[in-house]
């Protein structure tokens, strides 16, 4: 998931580097895959204005342009853009600078016989964009001297991280933001959503009809919003999923015919969806019906005929609950993918159920406008959350780092979870949106094990194991080493090696049998598991070859031929041959 530092920021008050941001990410085990810093790239170039652009004196189609980056000092620049004239502002490069989008290092130098020190840019040349017609204008009123990446807004780095399949609460930036928090370097903006006042009744009724049990779709709310002008309807819906984790539908509420229905599919029915293809379901899957048919797939993606459009003004806005199970299956079996399916078959926060709805129409009302009806809600949004006993002895016992009890209790209350008790075993209640916890936890369940590496990578002061840098006696934060957990109450001990193989096994090399002969070893059999093992690549790129052999050996056999056996050549074979043949006589 990729994410800006600003937009981070907007859920994290904090002082912290970016640095110190991303080394934290990765500590928490959000590991950050990478960080686009445009503003590294773009530092050289500056607005300036054009205070005189004169005709070539040996080219029709080139200028010699006056230009002032701010210092009141105007710099000669030729410039074969069309457009390039006297009181433009643009974007300016002096020489020394790498031209990002074309790769030259600009040099001060002649063109026809005059003297350019610089460069006028175009958005190609910056990176930008593909637009290269012209340079670069800006407004009059932009000012001038100003770092043109400050100004444009292009020196917020953008970061992305991994998000395993456990740690869904994290495919929402507030989601980042909070788990941020906990380990320490900010605060979170945690502001409760107030609910927007609706204007009446929502005309359109919702229906959960699932009469064998076990919905689909627990709970389904819905809100029309009337007399708006679309715009950003698509924007907010997809700022809300990747801000918040809370994927949203609209519907335009002039094509929906009726009351909604969600049911299960009857086998044969089909949609045409929002990506142009056509789907055919079966009674597992989970569709929202109107009067007229299937309008969208549940959790996974609407249907294109009550997609909204720019003619748009009235709209039905849904935010549901749907079973995370029920949500993958549909999707493989309908081979499709969405931003919605991505998260509902991970599992969201139910508790932002009605929350998400309320910030939706919020932003609605203040970028589309319109008047919101009362919200209608069908079914019952469930109170997920489970109590686990958590042994205080286990981060111990897991970890083999001693932390006190009060700093347990501290850390797993600020990630959400409620602690009660003071004894060896705490009552932990997790929150709403860690769907990964699931049932009593025990000393060997894995959810344990990772709650208690949590808590330990959080209470090390360098991010949990760590290495001293030579020299300097700095904590370093360095990949965790894989820690050996002490056995279980009970459980069979561990085969040790017996005190000659240890030794065999600390001999240097050439010691236990290498010869230093490419391909030849005196070694022992016993000892061969003391080689070191070809890595992936190198084995597949082997394994890859020697297929390719055997097919070129099949192929030529066809034709007629004779092919060498693999690995062995032509000259290799007629050789071993004549000294066969030779034996013999």
């Amino acid at each position: 998931m990729k994410f800006t530092l600003s937009w981070l920021k907007d859920h994290l008050e904090t002082e912290a580097s970016l640095d110190t941001i991303t080394a934290t990410l990765t500590m928490i085990g959000l590991e950050v895959e990478s960080v686009t810093d445009a503003s590294a790239a773009l530092a050289p170039f500056v607005i300036a204005r054009v205070v005189s652009a004169e005709q070539h004196p040996n080219a029709d189609r080139l200028r010699v342009c006056m230009v002032d980056p701010g210092t009141g000092d105007p710099i000669q620049v030729v410039c074969g853009a069309p457009n390039a004239r006297t009181g433009l502002i643009g974007v300016f490069a002096p020489p020394g600078t790498h031209v990002p989008g074309t790769g030259v290092d600009l040099k001060v130098g002649e063109i026809r016989g005059v003297e350019s020190r610089g460069m006028l840019l175009s958005e190609r040349e910056l990176g930008l964009s593909d637009e290269h017609a012209g340079i670069i204008e800006l407004a009059a009123d932009t000012p001038v001297g100003t770092p043109y990446a400050t100004w444009a807004g292009l020196d917020d780095p953008v970061i992305e991280i991994a998000i395993t399949p456990n740690r869904a609460d994290c495919l929402g930036v507030h989601g980042v933001a909070r788990d941020l928090a906990a380990a320490g370097i900010g605060t979170l903006k945690d502001q409760a959503i107030a609910p927007v006042a609706g204007n009446g009744p929502c005309p359109v009724g919702v229906t959960l009809s699932f009469p064998e049990g076990n919905p689909i779709c627990p709970a389904f709310a819905l809100r029309k919003v009337t007399g708006l002008k679309n715009g950003p309807l698509v924007d907010i819906t997809n700022f809300l999923t990747y801000d918040r984790n809370r994927p949203l539908h609209v519907f335009d509420a002039a094509k929906v015919h009726g009351d909604l229905t969600v049911r299960r599919a009857r086998a044969g029915e089909t949609l045409l969806a929002l990506d142009g293809r056509t789907y055919t379901f079966d009674d597992t899957m989970c569709v929202i019906t109107d009067e007229n048919g299937v309008e969208s797939i549940g959790g996974v993606m609407g249907g294109e005929e009550t997609g909204c459009s720019e003619d748009t003004t009235d709209v039905l806005i849904e935010s549901a609950l749907w079973d995370p199970l029920a949500i993958a299956r549909t999707g493989r079996a309908l081979n499709v993918v969405s931003d919605a399916r991505f998260r509902f078959e991970r599992g969201i926060d139910p508790a932002f159920t009605l929350a998400g709805l309320e910030l939706a129409t919020r932003m609605v009302l203040d970028l589309c406008g319109g008047t919101a009806s009362d919200v209608v809600l069908s079914g019952e949004i469930p109170a997920d959350r489970r109590t686990i006993a958590f042994p205080v002895a286990e981060v111990e016992r897991l970890s083999g780092v001693a932390v006190p009890h009060a700093r347990i209790v501290e850390i797993l209350t600020s990630l959400g979870f409620e602690v009660a008790g003071s004894g060896d075993v705490l009552d932990v209640t997790t929150p709403t949106w860690r769907a990964d916890y699931e049932g009593k936890a025990h000393a060997g369940s894995p959810r344990l094990r990772r709650g208690a590496h949590l808590v330990v990578r959080l209470q090390a002061p360098c991010g949990g194991l760590r290495r001293r840098q030579a020299g300097t006696g700095a904590c370093q934060p360095d990949r965790q080493r894989p820690v050996r957990h002490a056995p279980e109450p009970g459980a069979r001990p561990r085969p040790v090696a017996s005190e000659e193989r240890r030794s065999r096994n600390a001999r240097p090399a050439a010691v236990r049998g290498r010869t230093g002969v490419p391909g030849r070893s005196a070694a022992r059999p016993e000892d061969r598991r003391d080689r070191r093992p070809a890595r992936h690549g190198e084995t597949f790129r082997r394994r890859t070859a020697l297929v390719r052999q055997r097919r070129s050996g099949r192929r030529l056999r066809r034709e007629g031929r004779r092919a060498c056996r693999p690995g062995r050549s032509r000259h290799t074979l007629r050789v071993r041959r004549l000294a066969h043949a030779g034996a013999r006589g």
